[in-house]
């Protein structure tokens, strides 16, 4: 598969919302992914991101200006999730998780990087002509949770965005490699 053309030049984009985050889907792209635990963040904090998140957004109009701000939040984001809060139960499951990631590798999707935190999950993934993302959150979310045996446990939201340069790709990527360790857990084993 071809990764030249970073900002696929697709009549396809489909933007939806699942809650309170925008999601863009487009064929033939690839994804930087970021789902957590139900329990991973706080809801006050979580709250208070979208709030800014919201009251920033209608302040600026340029799409670049408004990338910036949704770069922002993720980072900010981020850094509560490496806080490692919640019940951090992909400790003791981080390999079932893995797997499921894993599993449809080169079949409906195909991985790029990928690395099982404590309480949340970063992928980035490339998606063909008609795969659909939802579904392929939902699939790794479902069998997981089911297997976990512990209900519900992941947060409904997810974070995505489309990568847009190769520059992008490098930096996301070696981000999401080297995520362990910027949270300290020193040799962790679910990193690809």
């Amino acid at each position: 598969m071809r990764y030249d053309n970073f900002i696929p030049q697709s009549r396809f984009v489909r933007i939806r919302s699942r809650g309170r985050l925008p999601h863009w889907e487009v064929d033939n792209a690839i994804y930087f992914i970021t789902f957590s635990l139900a329990d991973a963040v706080p809801v006050r904090v979580m709250k208070e991101l979208f709030e800014e998140r919201e009251r920033l957004m209608r302040s600026v109009t340029a799409p670049h200006d408004r990338a910036r701000l949704d770069r922002a939040l993720e980072l900010r984001l981020d850094q509560q999730l490496d806080r490692g809060q919640g019940s951090c139960i992909l400790r003791e499951h981080g390999d079932l998780v893995a797997d499921a990631l894993k599993f449809f590798d080169r079949e409906r999707y195909e991985l790029h990087a990928w690395c099982v935190m404590p309480n949340h999950v970063h992928v980035v993934v490339y998606l063909e002509h008609g795969a659909d993302l939802e579904n392929v959150l939902h699939s790794w979310k479902s069998y997981t949770a089911h297997e976990i045996g512990r209900g519900h446990i992941w947060m409904k939201e997810y974070f995505d965005r489309v990568i847009r340069s190769p520059r992008d790709y490098a930096d996301t990527c070696t981000y999401v490699k080297a995520n362990p360790a910027k949270a300290g857990l020193s040799q962790w084993p679910w990193v690809g």
